[in-house]
């Protein structure tokens, strides 16, 4: 049986496409990791099967040819279809899932209680998380897209805004029900607050609480003392435990008030510039995969608003 395709050798092709596209040897050569020579090889061997000159070079420096202008359009439609071909088999043998990156705290208080959701729509699209306060490079350490709580640029990388957020404090029913029920904002010196201090052992006490009573207008309390925590997940959890009061990100305990784990012992937000912002590099979203996980975490913080 004869060969179905009759093609001049694979690598003469690949030369002379691009040289075309660079109109130059040397440029050509670079791209392909050869020498200019080889190149000049390979296109005269492709110019002696077609039996025709592909290019004109002369002190001006290199065009095609009628015949080059003729081969190429084919050519280049071509190495496109092959490339899309053999693109489509590495996502579908190696991108099985999508990898995201976020701080532990909305890993574990948001992302996490909504994951079977997602599971419903692309059962066969596994999500792996990488929880870390450390901010993700998207290169070899195999994130595809992350969340991150801040002003919402961030160079290289496309940012879409997920979540608005604001400082509710919170605390355990036992002090909102029980006999240690608390009645004001000035009832909580008499109380021990929950500090979040991030990564930083050495961060300042209490800015944040400084900043939520007085704009109910207290400034007496002693915001420096009080429970000290470097992990926002931890420190919902002390709250919980009815170890003092917590001064919180909304969005990261409405599931745990939602289930009354938590309750508000005043109706005051207190908005925060900063805000939850999906990132990632344009071409993590290229994948079908990655661009319908960011969708979906869209679709998620509006189904949040509405509910």
């Amino acid at each position: 049986m004869s060969a179905p395709y009759s093609l001049p050798p694979l690598n003469g092709l690949r030369a002379f496409e691009a040289v075309a596209r660079h109109l130059s040897f040397q440029n050509a050569a670079e791209e392909l990791f050869v020498t200019p020579g080889a190149i000049s090889q390979q296109i005269k061997k492709l110019e002696d099967i077609l039996q025709a000159p592909l290019f004109n070079r002369d002190s001006h420096g290199v065009s095609l040819t009628e015949a080059g202008q003729q081969l190429l359009p084919g050519l280049s439609a071509g190495f496109e279809q092959l490339d899309n071909a053999v693109q489509k088999l590495k996502r579908a043998a190696q991108h099985d899932h999508v990898t995201i990156s976020s701080t532990p705290s909305f890993a574990a208080k948001w992302l996490v209680p909504r994951l079977e959701r997602w599971t419903a729509l692309y059962p066969t699209i596994d999500i792996r998380i990488s929880a870390s306060l450390s901010l993700s490079n998207f290169g070899p350490d195999g994130i595809d897209i992350g969340v991150r709580f801040g002003g919402g640029k961030y160079e290289g990388l496309n940012s879409a805004l997920l979540l608005k957020e604001s400082f509710v404090v919170v605390c355990s029913p036992i002090f909102i029900d029980g006999t240690r029920k608390i009645s004001s904002p000035d009832d909580l010196r008499h109380h021990t607050l929950i500090h979040v201090t991030g990564p930083n052992p050495k961060a300042r006490l209490g800015t944040d609480w400084q900043e939520w009573l007085k704009s109910v207008g207290i400034d007496d309390i002693d915001v420096s003392r009080g429970l000290a925590i470097d992990d926002s997940t931890v420190a919902i959890l002390a709250a919980i435990g009815g170890q003092g009061f917590l001064l919180a990100r909304r969005n990261l305990v409405e599931d745990d008030l939602a289930a009354g784990r938590l309750a508000l012992p005043f109706d005051l937000d207190l908005p925060i510039d900063h805000a939850w912002h999906i990132v990632a590099p344009d071409d993590k979203l290229k994948r079908p995969e990655v661009q319908a996980f960011k969708d979906w975490l869209l679709s998620e913080a509006q189904r949040d608003e509405t509910s």
